[in-house]
């Protein structure tokens, strides 16, 4: 097969999808990213860099380990912790660029083809989920994904070039990842190295001596964190509580429904790439399979995928890693000169649809549905009840989301918000729901399709309601 001559508009083309992410910057809070924004104000706040915090609690917002706050944390000293949420969503966006990146390079190391390469970086940024969704939004999957992505290349890399130190940087960046978020991180490096062990050489060296001190120092460090690092005593049960708790069997009805819609919503969420690799394994499987890197590819991505498919309950964000793999195996598809796709045309598409959709319709929604509101909520309820005692008792997104707003206009000014001490005798709290804390409803503030309650007790409950 020949491949494609290298077009000299590519890097314009990957120009034009990292400007895409410029607008998502600049996003109102989107689900639970208050998380991220309230561990950082509070960690930085109390001077505490080892667990993360939220509403005052110790291990707050989740119990993972504390990367990403360490990575937004400086951002928010830079550009001002009134930006605290642009600085989480740089450390989303930079991680997407430098994952498709990593992909790229990947690339670079199997084919050594320019096209493949650039073509590979700029699809894992096109895809649908990437820009339009999961790309920018400030959760710790795209740091995760990252690290995640970065270690399995590092291994294959390694492999190719019978690099020791590779290998040692690989272990490296599966504890990154692990400080990012999750414990599986090293089942998605497992079963990639299991993968690349059908392969005789890379058996050999994967298995060689030197590669289990590698294995021996990455198994290491997570119990080092745990016995040292970490102030938060139960972090280590909640992680692996994090994986037991989406083994729980549901409504079989649901099940099986589930067993249908989440491989076709990854279908489409995986757009162009999906319909690449579709299209070559129904029409032309001998070419799809023709060169091994792309069956491994294809390969870790779908037994990645295979865990979170049978499991009863699991987001699409959990398997972002196996993105990276898709793109790589289409990457190298589609370029070969039997392929029915303008490869240049279908990407110029793809921006398109970014362009409009991140400057245009994603910012029309949040000023009339849900994003804006959020703001509103928070300078309402700063600018009325301020000048009493303010609590949260409320994990809900809308609460998180309000709850940052309120801690980042009153940053520097007043102690970010933390949950009400059972016998608080004056203040207001906000609540998800009436039951949530024992007091007097003040009212049902409500913006739009979101609403809190406020709850009051002592001098509080005197507070002019409307």
């Amino acid at each position: 097969m020949e491949i494609l001559k290298h077009p000299r508009t590519f890097p314009a083309l990957f120009a034009w999808a990292v400007l895409c992410f410029v607008p998502t910057l600049f996003y109102f809070y989107v689900g639970e990213e208050g998380v991220f924004t309230l561990n950082s104000i509070e960690m930085w706040e109390r001077q505490e860099f080892m667990s993360t915090v939220m509403y005052g609690a110790t291990g707050g917002g989740g119990g993972r380990p504390p990367l990403m706050n360490w990575v937004m944390i400086p951002i928010a000293n830079l550009i001002g912790w009134e930006h605290v949420l642009v600085a989480s969503r740089l450390v989303s966006v930079g991680a997407t660029i430098a994952t498709s990146l990593t992909v790229a390079w990947l690339a670079h190391q199997l084919w050594r083809n320019q096209t493949i390469t650039w073509v590979a970086a700029i699809m894992y940024l096109v895809m649908a989920d990437v820009m339009l969704y999961r790309g920018w939004l400030s959760y710790a999957d795209p740091l995760f994904t990252m690290f995640v992505v970065l270690a399995i290349a590092q291994v294959w890399g390694a492999c190719l070039r019978k690099s020791h130190w590779l290998l040692f940087a690989a272990m490296l960046s599966a504890f990154a990842a692990f400080m990012t978020k999750a414990l599986t991180v090293y089942v998605f490096l497992g079963i990639a190295m299991l993968v690349l062990m059908r392969d005789a050489e890379n058996r050999r060296f994967l298995l060689g001596k030197q590669a289990w001190l590698a294995y021996a120092f990455a198994l290491l460090l997570p119990f080092i964190w745990w016995k040292m690092g970490t102030h938060d005593a139960a972090q280590h049960a909640k992680m692996s509580d994090d994986i037991l708790r989406k083994l729980v069997i549901p409504d079989v009805g649901k099940y099986l429904l589930r067993l249908f819609v989440y491989p076709s919503e990854m279908f489409v969420r995986l757009m162009p790439a999906s319909l690449i690799i579709a299209y070559f394994l129904l029409r032309q499987r001998a070419i799809a399979l023709e060169h091994p890197a792309v069956g491994a590819a294809l390969l870790i991505a779908l037994l990645n995928y295979l865990p979170y498919l049978i499991a009863p309950e699991g987001s699409v964000r959990y398997v972002l890693p196996v993105y990276a793999f898709v793109v790589l195996a289409a990457a190298y598809l589609v370029v070969q000169d039997v392929s029915p796709f303008q490869v240049k045309k279908w990407l110029v598409g793809m921006l398109v649809l970014g362009t409009i959709v991140n400057t245009l319709v994603f910012p029309w929604y949040q000023r009339n549905y849900r994003g804006e509101n959020y703001v509103q909520m928070a300078q309402e309820i700063v600018q009325k009840y301020g000048d009493y005692p303010l609590y949260v008792a409320n994990v809900s997104s809308t609460g998180l989301a309000v709850a940052a707003e309120i801690d980042t206009l009153r940053f520097g000014k007043h102690p970010a918000l933390i949950s009400p001490p059972a016998d608080f005798t004056e203040g207001i709290v906000i609540a998800h729901a009436l039951g949530d804390v024992k007091g007097e409803l003040l009212r049902e503030l409500k913006n739009k399709i979101d609403s809190v309650f406020l709850i009051c007790r002592g001098n509080a409950c005197k507070a002019e309601s409307h």
